[in-house]
């Protein structure tokens, strides 16, 4: 069986390293696994020392122009004539009008799309009715040529089937592999995380997350309520690993709410995670969601969580470590109880049994198979 993964960019990401360890797990398999994307290098390192072939597409960008759309179409056509994939595998909503190139290239080849979140089609995204109508039926249409369909998260399969976006998909949880996770012993994290923000963090009560500043990260909500957080815990401050377009906006509030010298933006840092032990509670305040690898990883790190109840975050965490979105009484609410050290790794669904590399790439395989 050939087989190629497909993914918008090489950049670092969730979705990025969970294609890495899918393609790992693949080749551990005995399936001839390739990976393409288009810019980004962060993927190449990820697959060096694998040998795992990739190719790079010219055409495949995180935008909605339509004129890229189409060259991209042509472009994976091409490259499947050329290698003969078996099945093609796609990640994210650019590559999806991928799925009519591998169609019009060979139409015994079998194409997956993965959903790995919603994004505008979820209900908490806030864009024009007309603007979800237009990626409602660029979902529709292109999902057509698609063979099957994978969510990371049974909320998006069932708000999916609501919408009748689809009629049915399987459900195949993100993995991370267990020989992949390093992370820093607590004091060692923490002296990395000093050197970089300039401040002591001791006898700190230390908020931290890992994400995209993006209008999906919602990081404006936890900057707008840590003054809120400081009346219950004086000794708190934040470090935000991450970088994206709303980095501008995140620091005009912290400047404007006096907070420079509590949250800090320290910028994407590669393999952020090795960081997480540093964190006496790591926070997630998203508008939506698929499956948040960084929560993954969080429940193998043994970090405590609290997180907005979107997407599939209640599939990773317990009820005692979720918020309703933008909830700021019960976000403080949960906020005292875990940093009064209510939270406990046992408040992770159990890591090891439902989202390591093997069980996913395993339930991929079968898929492919089929």
């Amino acid at each position: 069986m050939k087989v190629l993964l497909v993914i918008t960019h090489g950049n670092m990401g969730g979705a990025t390293n969970v294609v890495a360890d899918l393609a790992k797990g693949l080749k551990s398999m005995g399936v001839d696994v390739s990976v393409a994307f288009g810019e980004g290098e962060y993927l190449v390192g990820k697959l060096k020392e694998s040998a795992i072939p990739q190719f790079r597409f010219k055409n495949i960008e995180r935008s909605a122009n339509p004129l890229a759309a189409l060259s991209f179409i042509f472009e994976i056509k091409k490259l499947v004539e050329k290698e003969g994939f078996d099945v093609v595998q796609f990640n994210s909503s650019n590559s999806l009008p991928g799925c009519l190139g591998v169609k019009l290239a060979n139409k015994k080849a079998k194409t997956v799309f993965t959903i790995h979140g919603l994004s505008v089609l979820d209900e908490n995204y806030g864009a024009f009715f007309l603007l979800k109508i237009f990626y409602y039926l660029f979902f529709k249409f292109f999902l057509s040529f698609t063979d099957r369909v994978v969510f990371v998260s049974k909320n998006n399969l069932e708000v999916a089937k609501n919408m009748k976006l689809v009629k049915d998909g399987s459900v195949i949880y993100n993995g991370l592999s267990r020989e992949e996770l390093h992370f820093l012993k607590k004091s060692d994290a923490q002296k990395a995380l000093e050197e970089k923000i300039k401040t002591s963090l001791k006898d700190k009560f230390l908020l931290g997350s890992i994400g995209r500043l993006s209008y999906q990260k919602n990081y404006e909500f936890l900057i707008k309520v840590f003054p809120e957080i400081l009346k219950v815990n004086d000794r708190a401050v934040c470090v935000i690993i991450g970088d994206g377009p709303e980095r501008p906006l995140c620091e005009h509030l912290i400047a404007e709410l006096n907070l420079e010298e509590k949250i800090f933006l320290v910028g994407e840092l590669s393999d952020g995670a090795k960081y997480l032990k540093a964190f006496d509670l790591f926070v997630l305040t998203s508008r939506y969601e698929g499956l948040p690898v960084t929560l993954v990883e969080c429940g193998f790190a043994g970090v405590p969580t609290l997180v907005s109840a979107v997407g599939g975050n209640d599939e990773i965490v317990g009820n005692e470590n979720l918020y309703p979105l933008d909830d700021r009484e019960d976000f403080i609410q949960k906020f005292i109880a875990l940093s009064q050290g209510n939270g406990t790794p046992r408040d992770h669904k159990d890591p090891d049994r439902n989202f390591v590399a093997e069980n996913m790439s395993g339930e991929y395989l079968k898929l492919f198979q089929q």
